[in-house]
């Protein structure tokens, strides 16, 4: 993994080259997660990374916000020398997305959004309170039963074996973030505001992603975002959860391949929305 240190940011990076480019965007803990996908997305040139923050003297962190980490992707696509990218974000990587899209929009070629960590949705008070001894224990010092009973409430109780299986030594890596996690990405997520204003923004192509076999939580995110973008093209990928491009990374290479496929044949990104709207007629499973 290659390094970049700028302020009080440190960045580990993995740049492929091999085609159209794609950026990658996750929390800290769970970035090993598309290797899997990164494995199956072969002619593209992919970046994924991992942010890290300067502790304070505590050992504590300092509050970030979705919009700084959409700023401090731009920084690293200026290091590798991308000009624009399409960007994938899986749940608290696809807020960042969003907001990379509105900020600098030139940068953005397209948006693939993996079941966004979305607020407002109509569970909202059911998922706060599922999350609530997640947060308690964390705060006992519990990380590892914290990493674990956040996972089971937006993965299932069976994620453990799948990681293991794909990505040994994923969840000691989440633990390692852990409290990166904990102290600024979640609050990042709970202070980020984002409505059907700010949704007229974005005017690049958008693709809804959603698991065949997701939580309801992401199911009704996933019409959250419909109603965000009505003409964005959905993907449902059989087989998988939140996990999937874990579960699942040839299927979702597919789909992602596909829509970025559509978006290199269309016009350009200002007049793409009618490519898109054509394209909803194709199947969005794979």
């Amino acid at each position: 993994m290659e390094r970049l240190a700028f302020d009080d940011v440190e960045l580990t990076y993995e740049l492929r080259e091999g085609g159209d480019r794609i950026v990658l965007v996750h929390a800290s803990p769970f970035v090993s997660w598309y290797v899997p996908l990164v494995e199956q997305l072969t002619g593209f040139s992919t970046l994924r990374y991992r942010r890290r923050l300067a502790t304070s003297g505590d050992g504590t962190y300092r509050p970030l916000t979705v919009a700084e980490d959409a700023g401090i992707c731009a920084t690293l696509m200026d290091h590798v020398g991308w000009q624009a990218a399409h960007v994938v974000g899986h749940s608290y990587g696809a807020l960042v997305a969003l907001q990379l899209a509105i900020d600098v929009p030139e940068r953005v070629r397209s948006v693939a959004l993996l079941e966004p960590a979305a607020r407002g949705i109509s569970s909202s008070e059911q998922v706060a309170a599922a999350l609530a001894p997640v947060f308690v224990a964390y705060r006992s010092g519990d990380k590892s039963g914290a990493v674990d009973r956040f996972l089971r409430h937006v993965c299932g109780d069976g994620y453990r074996a799948v990681l293991d299986r794909a990505i040994p030594g994923a969840f000691g890596e989440a633990l390692v973030e852990a409290d990166l996690f904990f102290q600024a990405e979640i609050p990042a997520v709970q202070q980020w505001s984002f409505g059907p204003g700010d949704a007229e923004r974005v005017t690049q192509p958008v693709l809804n992603v959603l698991g065949a076999q997701s939580v309801p939580r992401f199911v009704e995110g996933s019409e959250l975002i419909q109603s965000w973008f009505p003409q964005a093209e959905r993907l449902s990928v059989p087989d998988t959860g939140h996990l999937m491009m874990v579960q699942n990374a040839a299927g979702l290479a597919r789909g992602l391949s596909d829509f970025f496929a559509s978006q290199s044949r269309s016009a350009p990104p200002t007049a793409a929305a009618g490519a898109v709207s054509a394209a909803r007629g194709r199947s969005g499973t794979r």
